[in-house]
């Protein structure tokens, strides 16, 4: 027989939320710091497109997966 699994804490989803948020705020911040001296004077239209792809495979790879853990 298998254990019946937990049930989620009462404050997993805020958990969730907030971990997701502060990763995201400092990944988003790291990734414009690093391609601010390259980019200088591009319309913001252009930074965004270099930055979307990274900032998405983090999320993905990194933030969600950490954030899933912190809910639980």
């Amino acid at each position: 027989m298998t254990a019946a699994p937990s049930p989620p804490s009462r404050f997993a989803h805020s958990r969730f939320v907030a971990t997701t948020m502060i990763g995201a705020y400092l990944i988003i911040n790291a990734l414009l710091a690093v391609i601010a001296p390259l980019t200088a004077g591009w319309p913001t239209a252009g930074m965004t497109a270099i930055v979307v792809p990274p900032m998405v495979l983090a999320m993905i790879h990194i933030v969600i997966p950490l954030a899933r853990r912190a809910g639980r």
